[in-house]
């Protein structure tokens, strides 16, 4: 029977995120126990280092599914062949020079992690940067092997891949943890798993997909589409640094102004965010050389408008009950899992600041998607530059007062009116989405979640579970409520038959086991 990959896919997706988010639940405060908040807070500060080093990317994923769905649509196998050759020489040497630019800043530790953090904090940071940047820079060839994956839609695939690398990693490392092993060999483990994922992408093209390279002769046809390419991966790489930047600066200024433990506090709070957003975006990851596809048959906009509206609704649903879900039992669960009640309350208006202003971005992660297919993204990169400065003049003042709690407020506040604000005029009014029509979509949603708000905050006020059965019990019986109403008086005749379809190929396997 063919499997229908896009939905394997995001079902798949979500199974891994349950998954590795449960673990991750149970890791965490391991974590933190074994290395202490001095250590731990040196780990998380020198990832957005490294994040800043895989930017130079410059966007070659995004060029790499766009231009190859054009050629694919054309039939052209050479310049499917000839794409693959470019994209492997690029990539290689953009690895190449993350690894130098990695290894030279190895050698400036006292520059690079400023004057608040020990001299034992830097000697760990230089050791922990140099393993990550070798981490880095092999992930680079390798992305091209995943994104032919991605391009040939084989979802079932790449998500058991990315499934076992995201569930084996921390189940091998925490009892690396309990026998005293520290933030050295975490690292190691994952430099590990990518090598072993990298070379499963690598042995899955070849032998199944039979990924075939051309390097050259280039001819002047190539060269202009070349130029073309950069010009397209010039602004995807300018989006893609000044939101990483943006979503990881909090951390930076924490580090300088109020050293490692207050790194460790946002952290926890801002790793919740992140859980948050892998949610978000499993629907509009698979979706994405379809979305390519349609742009490159030049198919009518009411098909992108359908498929942008059906996606965001989807979001909003699953994210809705997530952050209700934690309005009612955030606090509880972070004084368990942070490990400390003294911080519980910070981080979680936090994560709740974060979680808020994220979930109004991400019901339309298809809108950069479509951008981008549509090569129409400049305006989008310059208008995340100026949120940043935004981000960073707002959060700075606010940071020496609040600390993290300043910090996110700064996030907030920019992000709202850059990301959401001005973005959907630009959807609206340039790319030529129906984004009134969206809107009235999303909050045709809002009364079946009144009565699950107003729940969330009873429950936030009158109930404070002090054990994880507590938590879950209650987070439990939320969804329940929250599924009701969503099912009552939310979800349309698609949705329903989502959730529909999904029982009735439950119900007879069960059936039939009984009966034998």
């Amino acid at each position: 029977m063919k499997v229908n990959q896009v939905r394997a896919g995001a079902v798949l997706s979500y199974v891994s995120i349950i998954l590795s988010t449960v673990i991750s639940f149970v890791y965490t405060p391991i974590m933190i126990g074994r290395l202490g908040d001095s250590e731990y807070g040196v780990y998380q500060f020198v990832l957005p280092i490294i994040s800043y080093l895989s930017l130079l990317s410059f966007g070659l994923g995004s060029a790499y599914v766009r231009y190859y769905s054009r050629f694919k649509a054309a039939d052209d196998r050479d310049g499917m062949r000839k794409l693959n050759g470019m994209f492997l020489l690029a990539y290689t040497v953009q690895g190449t020079v993350v690894l130098i630019i990695g290894l030279w800043l190895s050698y400036h530790g006292s520059v690079i992690f400023g004057t608040k953090l020990t001299a034992e904090e830097v000697t760990l940071g230089v050791k922990l940067l140099r393993i990550m940047t070798v981490n880095a820079a092999l992930t680079f060839p390798i992305t091209v092997f995943e994104s032919y994956v991605t391009i040939h839609e084989r979802y079932l695939f790449q998500k058991i891949v990315a499934m076992g690398k995201q569930v084996l990693n921390p189940l091998i490392m925490i009892p690396l943890l309990l026998m005293g092993y520290r933030s050295v060999a975490m690292t190691v483990l994952s430099l590990i798993f990518t090598i072993l994922s990298g070379i499963i992408n690598i042995g899955y093209c070849v032998f199944k997909l039979k990924i075939t390279f051309r390097f050259g002769p280039y001819t002047s046809h190539d060269f202009k589409l070349i130029r073309e390419m950069f010009s397209f991966m010039l602004y995807v790489f300018i989006g893609i640094v000044v939101e990483n930047i943006n979503w990881s600066i909090d951390r930076q200024l924490l580090g300088w102004i109020h050293g490692s433990t207050a790194v460790t506090v946002y952290t926890v709070a801002s790793q919740v965010n992140i859980y948050f957003l892998t949610f978000a975006t499993a629907v509009s990851n698979v979706l994405t050389p379809q979305v390519h596809r349609l742009v490159a048959e030049a198919r009518p906009m009411r098909e992108l408008d359908a498929m942008f509206t059906k996606v965001g609704r989807l979001q909003f649903i699953l994210l809705g009950c997530i952050l209700l879900g934690f309005v009612a039992v955030g606090r509880g669960f972070l004084a368990l899992w942070g490990q400390s009640a003294a911080y519980a309350d910070t981080r979680y208006w936090i994560a709740l600041l974060l979680m808020f202003t994220c979930l109004w971005t991400n019901i339309q992660t298809l809108g950069t998607i479509i951008q981008q297919a549509m090569n129409m993204h400049k305006f989008r990169s310059f208008l995340y530059l100026a949120v940043l400065i935004g981000n960073i003049l707002i959060s700075i003042p606010l940071c020496w007062k609040w600390e993290g709690l300043g910090s996110a407020i700064g996030t907030a506040i920019a992000t709202l009116i850059g990301n959401v604000t001005l973005m959907n005029w630009y959807y609206h009014k340039r790319i030529g989405l129906n984004i009134p029509m969206f809107w009235k979509h999303i909050f045709h949603l809002l009364p079946s979640m009144l009565l699950p708000f107003i729940a969330a905050v009873l429950l936030a006020i009158y109930v404070y579970p002090t054990s994880y059965f507590g938590v879950a019990g209650i987070a439990a019986a939320f969804a329940l409520l929250y599924g009701a109403c969503m099912w009552l008086f939310g979800m349309n005749r698609y949705e329903r038959g989502l959730v529909t379809t999904i029982v009735r190929k439950f119900l007879p396997a069960r059936r039939g086991r009984r009966r034998r």
